[in-house]
């Protein structure tokens, strides 16, 4: 041993630099050359040893482990670990990891040791350090470990996350149980599925997965086979219903056709409101307060029913009204009259839309576009 001590802050240095080029891992036997032909050239101080034995090396990294400012610690014997996040070098690691789950949606332990080039008993160690910052997530499986992307890695690798991984795995929003087996690829597969629908990631539909990320998808696939049907609704009222009875519209309508809301009880909301989104895309349907309309179908059977009332107005008199006013108060009875559903609120809009609209037509057909 070397009568000068070691310069221990060029030495942490060094150590720091082998560590971080191992994702913070550093194995003294692999790397003592290194650290020592490193450190035998380093500019070390007058008053250091310039040489670097094996033994100065070993009490140099006890004495660095033992100080509380010290980025090393060591972790058993020969193995010490600088945490990356913590010295703000963590970009290799979180790159790794992306690499791996846009690859995977699960791995093995395995897989987090060969990748990031580990000895098999520091595995454990890497990965509770990876879960602790929330860029994995574990999932227990009988005596095995899994993993899955965590919250914050998949913010910052984009569209690499579980749930993206399975929505592009998704056919009209839904995942077979085999083709669910095939992403996930590993042997526990029941004990991840369970770990997958406890999270809410998928949904059991007895022999296939509702996809949650892929929820919309689903709602396109359902609306385009309820379409139909809800259209025909629409035409039976008049092209409008009001807001509050949509949601019960579509809600039998996909339960005349799917036994999805009886299966996902937890998602049924989602499920509706979702296929309500995607009905009103494709029906061109106007989403208001009060009613629910369609919209173009709507405006032209007021416009119907305003040149109706008009020509009845008309037809009953000898004399013609002299004035917009006029032909308005004429007409109130035959608006007033009008029915088209049960409910008030549904006659009511149409009254006022018909009332509205034969004031346009008025003023447009008997004085010339001028309205009082």
């Amino acid at each position: 041993m070397s009568l000068l001590p070691v310069d221990t802050d060029a030495l942490e240095d060094i150590c720091r630099s082998v560590a971080m080029a191992n994702y913070g891992f550093l194995y003294v036997t692999d790397k003592r050359g290194t650290i020592q032909n490193r450190y035998e050239s380093a500019d070390t101080g007058t008053l250091n040893a310039r040489n670097l034995s094996t033994s100065d090396l070993k009490k140099a990294l006890r004495d660095l482990t033992e100080d509380e400012f010290s980025d090393l610690e060591q972790i058993r014997d020969g193995v010490y670990y600088v945490d990356t996040f913590s010295v703000g070098s963590s970009d290799a690691v979180t790159n790794e990891l992306t690499s791996v789950f846009s690859q995977r949606i699960v791995i093995t332990s395995e897989t987090l040791r060969s990748r990031f080039d580990l000895a098999i008993d520091d595995v454990d160690y890497f990965a509770s350090e990876l879960e602790s910052r929330d860029l994995v997530a574990r999932i227990t499986a009988g005596e095995r470990d899994y993993y899955t992307i965590g919250p914050r890695l998949k913010e910052h690798a984009g569209n690499v996350g579980l749930d993206s991984q399975l929505e592009r795995k998704a056919a009209r929003g839904k995942i077979s149980h085999s083709d669910l087996e095939k992403v996930i690829d590993v042997a526990a597969t029941t004990d991840v599925i369970r770990y997958l629908e406890q999270e809410g990631f998928v949904v059991d539909l007895d022999g296939e997965y509702l996809v949650k990320s892929a929820l919309d998808e689903f709602a396109r696939y359902v609306a385009s086979e309820t379409e139909d049907a809800v259209e025909s609704h629409f035409e039976g009222s008049q092209y409008l219903v009001p807001t509050p009875e949509f949601p019960g519209v579509v809600r039998s309508e996909i339960e005349a056709r799917f036994d999805v809301l009886s299966q996902a009880h937890g998602m049924q909301e989602e499920i509706v409101e979702a296929t309500q989104d995607a009905l009103a895309d494709r029906l061109d349907l106007e989403v208001g307060r009060e009613m629910v309309v369609m919209r173009d179908e709507f405006d032209s059977y007021v416009d119907g029913e305003a040149r109706r009332v008009l020509t009845d107005v008309k037809s009953e008199r000898d004399v013609l009204p002299a004035s917009p006013t006029e032909f308005e108060e004429a007409a109130t009875e035959h608006v007033e009259e009008m029915q088209v559903s049960n409910d008030p609120s549904v006659n009511r809009h149409v009254r006022d839309a018909v009332a509205e609209r034969y004031a346009d037509v008025v003023a447009e057909q008997e004085f010339g576009g001028v309205d009082s």
